[in-house]
């Protein structure tokens, strides 16, 4: 039936699965969710918190660290290879290989630390890693999406936010103590790496298998090694190879390239970022010519064709990727002034901000997304969805309060507002995370899942961009109003979102498939 409402706890599909993939181990899931998120953030929090680190203790000069910063990319781009988890094997599968693989290469970057073989191959080594992170970030999304009921996605949206958070202070904060004072970079590598090992052993043995299995790997290598596809490949590292040569030809020197860097950075201005608004360019330009692009991809045989247009043809995805866009502006806008506003305008010092912000303000956040992942499970997104955005959100106008207050605030009272403030985003997160699962198909959840997250640090670089000439010209107190006035576009959108009282169908669903294997 045309614009049909699934029950949140048992979908079409879900039975299905449940009817044919034995749900072995299952039924606990608390702790492999934490364990598996733990591992999503644990080499994520290697290669985007300690890299730029680790070059400045090798001596690389301002616009090479900076250039750290590209590591981030293969996040913003895993919507490209996303699919490809959804049509080769099991996310378990693709779990444990990653979990393998970047075990091996901690190893081997601790190894190449201790060599001091030069930055390029370090930097290469952290640029696989990267890329074999973000895969893992799309198996572990995938599998959590496929393995737990509607319900249940939303109850334990708060392990695996607090699990994936712990993961990257635990780099940040323990792991960089121990490089700094006990092991050294290449021992507290090797420590990271037997974590890792750790995890994938355990997930190796318990792990449960709930997911049938699709081609196998080695199909996926021969659709790869096609001379086609090879030639394209070398086509592509010739044309990467000519633009660095090209580069070390042109007049700049190292004072002028830093100067540059640093003006790009100081404007929030990051390649990762603009990567994300250029995807949602494209998706926004693939929308206006859906018809046209459904043309020309309706009897192609491609995992790639059958994904996006899948996600375009979703009931009202304009007005989806709008929020998802929208969500966190205000939020973005304020968490990028609010140091500067403490330190300059209150006067907090360092020591107290990181009580106030990092442990207080982190255990507030932790504590209200678990709490609002099972409200949302227990009663519906659209019974909550009201309260916990506006929670996010106007809590925002506190900062405003502060502002007026200024130095004669107190260090209670700034520690109450940050606590608070975090409190509410942490509502914010058990929402946001529940309707993005929310927006994954079925039939390709981790390809889906790939393009929302890939989204989500589009409101981020807005914000990065604007912020300081923004609070600059207004001062902090009409800013932090702003921030405020800026989530009213995204809450004016909640009344007409679809997927409110669980997944919608689409009114006439796709065969592709089927037209597809009956043309073949």
């Amino acid at each position: 039936m045309a614009g049909e409402v699934e029950q949140p706890e048992t979908t079409r599909a879900e039975s299905d699965r449940d009817a044919a993939v034995p749900q072995t181990g299952a039924s606990q899931p608390a702790l492999w969710v934490s364990s598996t998120y733990f591992a999503e953030g644990f080499p994520y929090g290697v290669v985007n918190n300690l890299a730029e680190i680790l070059f400045k203790e090798l001596g690389a000069s301002l616009q090479v660290i900076g250039l750290t910063s590209l590591f981030h990319l293969p996040w913003n781009l895993k919507f490209l290879w996303g699919p490809l988890l959804d049509a080769y094997e099991t996310k378990r599968s693709w779990i444990i290989a990653t979990e393998v693989a970047l075990s091996i290469g901690l190893v081997l970057l601790a190894l190449l630390v201790g060599a001091s073989p030069g930055l390029g191959a370090i930097a290469l080594c952290f640029a696989v890693l990267a890329f074999l992170s973000a895969t893992h970030d799309i198996a572990i999304d995938g599998y959590y999406l496929e393995s737990l009921r509607e319900r249940d996605q939303s109850a334990y949206v708060g392990y695996r936010a607090t699990a994936y958070r712990l993961a990257t202070l635990a780099i940040g904060g323990p792991l960089l103590y121990v490089i700094g004072g006990v092991l050294g970079w290449s021992g507290g590598l090797l420590l990271a790496a037997a974590v890792m090992a750790g995890l994938t052993a355990y997930h190796a043995g318990w792990l449960p298998r709930t997911e049938r299995r699709r081609a196998p790997f080695d199909e996926l290598v021969r659709q790869i090694a096609t001379p086609r596809r090879l030639a394209w490949l070398a086509g592509v590292c010739a044309v990467a190879l000519g633009v660095v040569l090209l580069l070390r030809t042109l007049p700049l020197d190292e004072a002028t390239v830093a100067a540059l860097w640093e003006t790009a950075a100081r404007a929030g201005v990051t390649l990762a970022g603009w990567t994300a608004m250029a995807l949602l360019v494209v998706l926004i330009v693939a929308l206006a010519s859906l018809d046209r692009i459904r043309g020309r991809l309706e009897l192609r045989n491609s995992v790639y064709a059958d994904a996006f247009v899948s996600f375009l043809e979703q009931p009202r995805t304009a007005l989806v990727l709008a929020f998802i866009v929208a969500f966190r502006v205000g939020e973005s806008f304020l968490v990028k002034m609010r140091w500067p506003f403490l330190r300059d305008t209150v006067g907090l010092s360092l020591e107290a901000y990181s009580i106030a912000n990092g442990t207080l303000g982190v255990a507030a956040g932790f504590a209200a997304t678990i709490v609002g992942g099972k409200l949302i499970a227990r009663d519906g997104l659209r019974r909550w969805i009201w309260p916990f955005v506006l929670a996010q959100n106007a809590l925002n106008l506190l900062y405003v309060w502060l502002a007026a207050l200024g130095a004669s605030a107190s260090i209670t009272m700034t520690t109450t507002v940050i606590a608070v403030e975090q409190f509410g985003a942490g509502l914010g997160t058990a929402v946001f995370m529940v309707y993005l699962m929310r927006c994954c198909d079925p039939a390709h959840r981790a390809a889906h899942m790939a393009i929302v997250t890939a989204l989500m640090s589009v409101s981020f670089t807005l914000a990065g961009v604007a912020s300081g000439f923004l609070a600059d010209w207004m001062g902090f107190g009409p800013y932090f109003l702003l921030t405020f006035l800026v989530t009213i576009p995204g809450m004016a959108l909640v009344p007409f979102l679809p997927h409110l009282d669980g997944r919608e169908t689409t009114p006439q669903p796709r065969k592709r498939l089927e037209r597809r294997r009956t043309s073949l």
